[in-house]
């Protein structure tokens, strides 16, 4: 979520605000309605979600039927944005979730300005795994002043290419551990709980034989949060509001659209053949993990 902290003006010099915003209007795009990219997935959803005072997208994926006639075992593994302000009362319910493992996907800059707020006696065991973002920045910044038509483009780019390509250990390495039950439960978190979680739950529940429309009906539920996502990028964009931008402009970020999320894997399988083959190829799993994780994580594991 935090795509734009520092954020400077590339590609600018010798253009003036008017002539910039004249540019910015020739290439605006429809604003999308987020309520209207959420699908409930089966099962009772209200369940599943934790209510905090001081974090928002948290819940977990328990609960899920499977291809395999399975289902997720329930209280297992949560999904969450930031725990940086989480209340007395909120670190009382995460104490009674009996968390083991918390995997914080944040980056250092993230991480140093507001760290997470977690149980203590015991604590669980807090895992920072920052991803790689080796990314173009003058195109990104180029496309949101000119050319913002492409953003939803980028944004699939940006998720096979950029966060499952470039991240592939990492990802593993997440699977991996939660295929240990000393680890479990566990809670997987970033910023927003939108993007990089995102991925590692979609992974995740491919491999636990979840269909993938319950898949993107799940990552979906993240726009409940929009409005929150949006006050995010209202403050990221305060060092351009002098060129007209504003948290509008950002919409295709602040979204969990998901046909994004399924463009990026097909990506995936496009190029490894299926999801699982890019975890074995690219993640560096093997059968026994995949096959531990079903077994931890299934309340009835295919045989």
């Amino acid at each position: 979520m935090r795509l734009f902290k520092g954020l400077v003006v590339f590609g600018v010099v010798g253009l003036s605000a008017v002539g910039i915003r004249v540019l910015q209007r020739r290439n605006a795009v429809a604003l999308i309605d987020p309520q209207s990219l959420v699908t409930l997935p089966d099962g009772e959803t209200e369940s599943r979600v934790v209510h905090l005072e001081g974090a928002v997208n948290f819940r977990e994926v328990g609960g899920y039927p499977t291809m395999g006639g399975g289902r997720t075992r329930r209280g297992m593994v949560y999904r969450a944005g930031s725990l940086a302000r989480l209340t007395e009362a909120d670190l009382e319910r995460l104490h009674n979730l009996n968390l083991k493992l918390v995997c914080d996907l944040r980056g250092n800059d993230e991480v140093n300005d507001e760290p997470d707020r977690l149980p203590q006696n015991p604590a669980p065991q807090r895992v920072h795994l920052p991803l790689v973002a080796e990314d173009d920045r003058l195109e990104r910044l180029w496309m949101l002043f000119f050319d913002r038509r492409k953003l939803p483009d980028f944004m699939r780019e940006m998720y096979s290419r950029i966060i499952l390509e470039q991240n592939a250990r990492l990802y593993g390495s997440i699977l991996e551990r939660l295929s240990h039950p000393e680890n479990l439960p566990a809670l997987i978190h970033c910023t927003a709980g939108k993007d990089r979680t995102g991925i590692a739950i979609a992974l995740l529940l491919s491999v636990l034989g979840v269909p993938e429309e319950t898949i993107l009906a799940d990552y979906s539920l993240s726009n409940q949060h929009y409005d929150t996502f949006f006050r995010y990028g209202s403050r990221a964009m305060r060092a351009v509001e002098r060129f007209g931008l504003s948290a509008d402009d950002l919409q295709p970020f602040l979204l969990a659209n998901p046909a994004t999320l399924k463009g990026a894997l097909d990506d995936i399988r496009a190029k490894y053949g299926s999801l699982e083959a890019y975890l074995t190829q690219a993640a560096g799993l093997d059968a026994t993990v995949l096959s531990r994780l079903r077994s931890l994580l299934l309340e009835d594991p295919p045989r």
